[in-house]
């Protein structure tokens, strides 16, 4: 239990702690022995203990019954000990420079410094201190500030809480005469103390501008700043918070995605001391940042005290360690994330890719095709866009990026003495493909048309037939359509009614002597004007013939651009 004494200052009554009146009667004592040096010492003393009674009546106007030594420390901190108010050795100055007591050289010429100004601030007065050093309008600076926050992404947030760590808060009265620019002296000092001239923005200024800076635009500015905040602290969260749930997913459907092959070759290449690191640092920074915020915003509500310089110092710190670890440590988590990922992705391409050419293989020895040549190219066979429309119907085929490849297969057939004729289905993009025929030392070629990937002579045959049932209905008058069936209407449907291309090439004259053998195939790289990038072949039928069929002029028809794309 306290004893509390009520005093008398000036005519009002305060009761105050016992402890509370020793601290204020040493404080008063010690500033009247000090002063009373000094010319105009004594008047110093009563106006700052006049101003010791003023603010004891604020605080009893706010309903404080008894003062407290926490109040009287407060007090004292705000107007400063005897040293700070007088700003240096007074009687120094006085004696060797000829100034008044308590003024200084260095006060005299009034050099500015830079304080973040407490009577005057929006978050922690670091755009009304600069405006005040810079002697401008601090409604201007809170504007580009502002814009620059926003235009930066939060950058220039950052930067503020930087300057507000690292700016000075003005603690005596020369530090607000200093911030003012104004001569540290007696004069100054005592209307500092006792005249309750502490807004450092009226000397920053005009007066009609610090009407300005309190209206509709000033308290405009601090919404938006306030909403800008607010939307960057909770872009943070939850940026961060998706990242994490992200990164976890990925981790977790990795690791399951490992278990159910039985790989215990493969681990997760994240490492798991950089995934901790990263967990670790996310849960500092997010709990660093939420104190922070609601540590801001109880401070614009006037809920919350000002933090101490050295724990502002502290939490900062701790908040940009964690953010730089953080995004460091995820960032490298995801490069190498993704290297895995990658990395596992082509090891499946090539391993489907080792797969699909052992069934092209498969398939080239099950229809007896032997592969004289193969260079550059990607395919052996392939299926999907056979002429009749049938995806699942495997045919030759093979493509590349470029026109170097070569690519021939051949089939030998022992046949009965006489003459044949080779017919195939083929299609390709460019000249130089050609269906062959060899027997008796003797080679036929046939050259596959290039109309790409739609179109081609089989589609414009099954065209043809269709425009002629119709001309068919027409003449005769019938109700009833004619309509193509079976193998032509497929044809003339494939692709979307476009036609995949393919076209029948035919080798007649083949003659086979008593030995019966026949080779036939299809290469590009006979002829040596190999133009395209792909070709198909299919349906090879040798048919032996009565008679040697007569010879016909087959024209060369132009190379046409398409674009095959790979099954």
């Amino acid at each position: 239990m306290k004893r509390n004494i009520t005093i008398n200052m000036f005519g009002s009554l305060y009761a105050i702690d016992e402890d509370a009146y020793e601290l204020l009667n040493q404080y008063q004592n010690n500033m009247r022995s000090y002063f009373a040096r000094q010319e105009g010492g004594e008047e110093i003393a009563e106006d700052i203990e006049r101003r010791i009674a003023e603010l004891f009546a604020e605080l009893k106007a706010t309903g404080v019954e008894a003062i407290t030594i926490e109040h009287v420390q407060d007090i004292i901190s705000r107007i400063g000990n005897p040293e700070q108010v007088d700003g240096g050795d007074t009687d120094n100055d006085g004696e060797n420079n000829g100034n008044r007591p308590g003024e200084e050289s260095k006060g005299e010429s009034g050099r500015k410094k830079l304080f973040r100004n407490p009577d005057d601030k929006m978050l922690g007065g670091v755009c009304s201190g600069m405006a005040c050093f810079f002697g401008i309008d601090a409604l201007w600076l809170r504007l580009m500030m502002f814009l620059l926050a926003w235009f930066s992404v939060g950058t220039m947030i950052v930067i503020y809480l930087i300057l507000w760590v690292v700016i000075p808060e003005p603690r005596t009265p020369e530090d607000r005469l200093r911030m003012q620019g104004r001569p540290v002296n007696l004069d100054n000092l005592r209307d500092e103390i006792v005249g309750n001239v502490r807004k450092a923005g009226q000397y920053a200024t005009k007066p009609e501008t610090r009407q300005t800076a309190k209206g509709c635009l000033s308290k405009l500015l601090k919404g938006s700043l306030i909403f800008l905040i607010l939307v960057v602290f909770l872009a943070c969260i939850v940026g961060a918070v998706g990242y994490i749930f992200y990164f976890c997913a990925n981790y977790l459907g990795y690791m399951s995605a490992t278990t159910l092959l039985h790989d215990a070759s493969r681990t997760f290449h994240i490492g798991q001391s950089v995934y901790w690191v990263i967990g670790a640092s996310f849960v500092v920074l997010l709990t660093a940042t939420i104190y922070l915020g609601i540590h801001l915003f109880a401070r614009m509500l006037g809920r919350a005290r000002p933090l101490s310089s050295t724990k502002r110092i502290i939490l900062v710190v701790i908040w940009l360690v964690s953010a730089i670890v953080f995004f460091v440590s995820a960032f490298r988590g995801t490069v190498r994330y993704n290297f895995d990922k990658t990395t596992q992705r082509m090891e499946r391409l090539a391993q489907r890719d080792s797969i699909q050419n052992s069934e092209q293989q498969e398939f080239l020895r099950r229809e007896g095709w032997k592969v004289v040549r193969h260079k550059n190219g990607d395919t052996y066979a392939k299926s999907g866009e056979y002429y009749t429309g049938l995806r699942e119907r495997q045919y030759l085929d093979t493509w590349s990026r470029d026109n170097t490849m070569e690519y021939e297969v051949e089939k030998t057939e022992k046949v009965a003495p006489g003459i044949y004729r080779l017919t195939a289905m083929a299609r390709t993009d460019g000249r130089g493909c050609d269906i062959f025929a060899r027997s008796d030392g003797k080679e036929l070629r046939s050259a596959v048309p290039p109309y790409g990937n739609t179109g081609g002579e089989l589609w414009m045959e099954a065209r043809r037939m269709s425009e002629a049932a119709a001309d068919t209905t027409r003449n005769t008058d019938s109700t009833a359509t004619l309509k193509l069936t079976g193998l032509w209407q497929n044809i003339l449907d494939a692709n979307g009614g476009k036609g995949f291309g393919w076209s029948r090439v035919t080798i007649d004259n083949i003659t086979v002597g008593p030995d019966g053998t026949v080779t036939y195939g299809v290469s590009n790289a006979r002829s040596g004007e190999w133009d395209g990038t792909w070709f198909s072949a299919t349906d090879f039928r040798l048919e032996k013939t009565d008679a040697p069929a007569p010879k016909k002029d087959t024209p060369k028809r132009k190379a046409v651009s398409a674009r095959h794309q790979p099954a």
